[in-house]
C-alpha cells in the first residue's frame, strides 16, 4: 500500500497536494541529516514523519504504524555530539573516540524505555508500544493521541493565565501518584515543566519527553536540556545528588506557575539572592497547607527540600497535613525549629502587597515540614476589643502596677551588683544569651559544617556573624563547608567572625608527557604530582632502550582527580639468545656437498 498521500506531520490524508489541508505542513520540504529522511521505514512497519522534538539524547518523529494503521511517535537515540548519519544508509556512524561512551548511553536509553514500557497503564504516562534496535541505534515507539496540548499552551490560552487551586488540584494530584511510582522504579524525569506535561482531550495530564540523565545535567557529556525556572540547582552545576527531590522541585515550580501565573525565578539566581514572591491576592486565595507544601518543595538546596512524592502529596492534601506535622514534631522535638511567618498587611489589602517567599534565606524548612502562617482574615467588628467607657480606673491601676514593678526590678539589679553577685553561680550546662552593659549581644555559634557557603553567606539567619572563606581541595562537593574554626555552641559577641573551610572539590592534576623518560624519573614525577603509578613491562627486541616508558594509560595534558592510577608501559631488558663456548676441535670445515654450503658463503642464513 502506498502512503504518498499521508501528511508526514499529522499523518492524515492530504490528497495529491503537497501542502496538507489539515495542518498546512509542506510535505515537499526536506529533512536534513542527522535526522532520518521522511518516509523512511524503521522496525519493519513504522513510517517516519517530520521531526517534532529533538534534544541532547535523541529526536522524536511523528510516525505511522502501517500494521495497525494508526499514528505513533518514534523516539530515536541520536546524541548529535557523538554521531553522524551515513550518506548511503540510515545507519549512525559513531565519531572516533566516542564509541565507549556512545554504547554506554545507548544502553541507558534502552533501559529507560524498557522500564517505561513495563509501566504502561499508569494514569499519567503515555504508553510505550515498541522498542527495537536498528541502524546502530535504538528506537522507542509510543502511542499518539490527537488533540493533546502542552500545559504551556493550555495556560497561555487560559483567560487569566493561571488556574485556581480547586481546578489545579484535580489536574495535578494524579500526576504525583505516577511520579511516585516512577521514582520507586529508579526513574527520575529531570525535565518536568509546562513544556513536558500535556493535557489530553480527556482533561488528564500526562508526562512526556523522557530522556537519559546525562542529557539534563550540566557537564553530562551531551547537549544539555534544562528549563529555566523549573530546573533545580543540582542539574545546573552545583555538585549535589539528584533524586526524587529533583522532580519535586520541578513539579512544585510548575504548580507555582499554574497558581500564580508567572514562572518561578531561576534556581541559580535564587541561590545567589532569593527573592521569590507570592502576590498577596494569590496568598490570600490559596489554602495555607498548599503554600506550606510549595515552600518545602521549592527549597533551593536539595538537602532542605521535601524528599519524596508521598510526603509532598500529603502536604498538598489538607486532610493529611496534621498527621505529618504530628509525626515530624515528635521526631524533631529535641531540635530547635523555626517557623515562617508571612507579614500581616497594614491597612487594606491590595494587589501591591506581596508575601515574601524566601525559603533559602529564612531557612524555614527543617526536614520537610513547615507551618506557614498567612494573612488572617480581618476580625469581625463584633470581635474587636471595645473601649471601656465607664472610666479610666482600670488603666490607671495597671499603669501604677507596672511602674512599681519597674522600680523593684531596678532596685534588685543594684542590690545584685553590689551585694549578691558573688552568691550566685551559673550552671555551665545552661544555654544563655547575655546582654552586656554596652548592648553587645552574646550569641551561640551554629553548626555550619555540611552546608553550602553560598547558602549561608548572605542569609539573614546568620546575620549575627561575619565569615571568612578559606578554600581547600577535598572529596566533598565544591562549595560545601567542611570545617569551621569556632566550635558549634561557643558563646561569642554578635558580629564575631567565623573562618569557614570551603571545599574546592577534588583536586585536579594535569597528566604530563612521560613517554621516552626512564621509568624511575616518570614514576617520581607522577608521584610528586599526586598520581598513583603502576608498571607493566613489555617485550623488547633490542631496538628499544630498556627501562624507558613506551606509553601511559592517561593522555598528556588531560585533567584527573588526585590519586588517579597511571599505568606505565616500560620497555623490558632486550631478549638475548644463549651463547655456547666452542673449541677448535668442535669446528669442522664445510663440505661442498653440504646443502647450506653456498648459503654459508653468501651469509644467506644471517
Amino acid at each position: 500500500m502506498s502512503y504518498e498521500n499521508l501528511c508526514m506531520n499529522c499523518m492524515k490524508e492530504k490528497g495529491s497536494s503537497e501542502q496538507c489541508p489539515h495542518c498546512h505542513f509542506h510535505n515537499d520540504s526536506l529533512q536534513l541529516p542527522p535526522f532520518l529522511p521522511m518516509r523512511t521505514i524503521v522496525g519493519g512497519h513504522y513510517l517516519v514523519g517530520a521531526v517534532t522534538e529533538s534534544n541532547g539524547d535523541g529526536t522524536t518523529y511523528m510516525g505511522y504504524d502501517t500494521q495497525t494503521k494508526t499514528p505513533v511517535t518514534i523516539r530515536e537515540f541520536l546524541p548529535d555530539t557523538m554521531v553522524r548519519r551515513s550518506s548511503d544508509s540510515s545507519a549512525l556512524l559513531v565519531r572516533e573516540g566516542s564509541q565507549e561512551t556512545y554504547y554506554s548511553l545507548l544502553s541507558s536509553f534502552l533501559e529507560l524505555w524498557g522500564k517505561l514500557q513495563k509501566m504502561n497503564g499508569l494514569s499519567a504516562l503515555i504508553s510505550v508500544v515498541d522498542i527495537f534496535e536498528e541502524n546502530n541505534t535504538a528506537y522507542a515507539v509510543s502511542e499518539y493521541v490527537e488533540g493533546a496540548q502542552s500545559l504551556r499552551d493550555y495556560l497561555l490560552a487560559a483567560k487569566e493565565g493561571y488556574l485556581p487551586w480547586k481546578e489545579a488540584r484535580v489536574l495535578f494530584m494524579p500526576v504525583l501518584s505516577t511520579l511516585a511510582t516512577l521514582h520507586q522504579n529508579g526513574i527520575i524525569h529531570r525535565g518536568i515543566s509546562p513544556s513536558t506535561l500535556y493535557i489530553y482531550p480527556d482533561h488528564k495530564v500526562r508526562i512526556s519527553d523522557f530522556s537519559i540523565p546525562e542529557c539534563r545535567m550540566v557537564n553530562g557529556g551531551l547537549t544539555t536540556e534544562v528549563f529555566p525556572g523549573y530546573t533545580p540547582v543540582e542539574q545546573l552545576g552545583v555538585q549535589a545528588a539528584s533524586g526524587a527531590w529533583t522532580d519535586i522541585y520541578s513539579f512544585a515550580a510548575v504548580l507555582y506557575r499554574v497558581l500564580i501565573g508567572r514562572a518561578p525565578i531561576d534556581a541559580m539566581v535564587r541561590l545567589e539572592n532569593d527573592e521569590m514572591m507570592i502576590p498577596a491576592k494569590f496568598a490570600d486565595a490559596l489554602p495555607n497547607h498548599v503554600v506550606g507544601a510549595l515552600v518545602n518543595a521549592l527549597q533551593v538546596l536539595p538537602e532542605d527540600r521535601t524528599r519524596n512524592m508521598d510526603r509532598f502529596r500529603a502536604e498538598l492534601s489538607a486532610s493529611q497535613v496534621a498527621e505529618f506535622a504530628s509525626e515530624y514534631e515528635e521526631e524533631e522535638k529535641a531540635r530547635k525549629r523555626q517557623k515562617m511567618y508571612a507579614p500581616h498587611p497594614i491597612g487594606n489589602k491590595d494587589d501591591t502587597q506581596e508575601l515574601k517567599f524566601n525559603p533559602l534565606q529564612q531557612q524555614a524548612l527543617n526536614d520537610g515540614y513547615v507551618r506557614t502562617h498567612l494573612h488572617e482574615e480581618d476580625e469581625d467588628e463584633d470581635d474587636r476589643p471595645r473601649r471601656d467607657h465607664t472610666g479610666g480606673t482600670a488603666k490607671t491601676i495597671l499603669t501604677t502596677i507596672m511602674v512599681v514593678l519597674l522600680i523593684a526590678a531596678l532596685l534588685f539589679g543594684i542590690l545584685y551588683v553590689t551585694v549578691l553577685k558573688d552568691h550566685f553561680t551559673v550552671d555551665p550546662g545552661e544555654t544563655t544569651t547575655v546582654t552586656l552593659s554596652s548592648d553587645v549581644k552574646v550569641v551561640e555559634v551554629p553548626d555550619l559544617v555540611g552546608k553550602y557557603y553560598a547558602a549561608i553567606e548572605h542569609s539573614p539567619r546568620y546575620s549575627s556573624f561575619t565569615f571568612t572563606e578559606v578554600e581547600q581541595y577535598s572529596d566533598e562537593p565544591s562549595g560545601k563547608i567542611i570545617a569551621q574554626d569556632l566550635s558549634p555552641g561557643t558563646k561569642v559577641n554578635e558580629g564575631a567572625n567565623i573562618e569557614l573551610t570551603v571545599s574546592k572539590g577534588p583536586e585536579q592534576i594535569t597528566m604530563p608527557e612521560v613517554t621516552g623518560s626512564t621509568y624511575d624519573d616518570a614514576s617520581a614525577r607522577l608521584t610528586a604530582l599526586g598520581f598513583k603509578v603502576s608498571r607493566s613491562d613489555i617485550a623488547n627486541d633490542g631496538s628499544q632502550i630498556s627501562g624507558t616508558v613506551k606509553s601511559a594509560s592517561l593522555s598528556a595534558g588531560t585533567q584527573h582527580r588526585k590519586g588517579t592510577l597511571v599505568v606505565l608501559q616500560v620497555w623490558d631488558e632486550p631478549e638475548t639468545l644463549p651463547t655456547e663456548t666452542t673449541t677448535d676441535s668442535d669446528i669442522t670445515e664445510p663440505s661442498s656437498e653440504d646443502p647450506n654450503f653456498f648459503g654459508n658463503l653468501t651469509g644467506g642464513n644471517d
